[in-house]
């Protein structure tokens, strides 16, 4: 069975469980943080995923390794994939499980990246403009980047504005190439 869909019932799975113990918001947050551990952690998504560790320790080590307290929900569903033997997709999952809870609450994600750091009153007003025309929330970040070179990247989602001078620079590069190539 295909991963990204086994991946998707899970999360669905587990959002409508967390919900109906109303603790999405907060699982929502401690998936951000297990996929954060598994994305930066090599180590620890190995061991995850060895089948050298019993199914107890898996589960103590994933009980443990996001925080103290952990709600109910998340214990049901780290017992449920570590019996289940989808140790392995955590990761997906828990990606899963944070697209589905936004596409619920009407959350989009913005990412910012721009060549110089960005006034205060800039950014709120992006955000705002960004949240009114979405008629949701909006998770924001930004990042600095000098070698754009001026302007800056925008990501809404799953939408690309590149306004950057690197970004115009290789488009006029690359059409010169096919202007080129198109003469000879």
């Amino acid at each position: 069975m295909n991963e990204g869909l086994i991946s998707k019932r899970y999360a669905k799975a587990l959002y409508h469980h967390a919900r109906g113990m109303s603790e999405e918001d907060v699982l929502y947050h401690r998936m951000q943080m297990l996929e954060a551990l598994l994305r930066k952690m090599p180590d620890f998504r190995a061991s995850i995923k060895s089948p050298m560790l019993s199914a107890k320790e898996k589960i103590s080590l994933l009980t443990n390794a996001t925080g103290k307290n952990p709600e109910p929900s998340y214990l049901d569903f780290i017992d449920l994939v570590v019996t289940n033997r989808r140790s392995d997709m955590l990761q997906r999952i828990a990606l899963s499980y944070q697209r589905f809870y936004r596409e619920k609450k009407r959350i989009s994600v913005v990412h910012l990246i721009s060549a110089k750091k960005l006034s205060g009153n800039v950014i709120k007003r992006i955000r705002n403009l960004t949240e009114r025309k979405t008629q949701g929330k909006v998770e924001f970040s930004t990042h600095i980047d000098p070698s754009l070179d001026g302007g800056f990247i925008f990501r809404l989602n799953d939408i690309r504005i590149d306004a950057s001078v690197k970004g115009q620079l290789d488009r006029i590069s690359r059409r010169l190439v096919q202007i080129n190539k198109s003469i000879i």
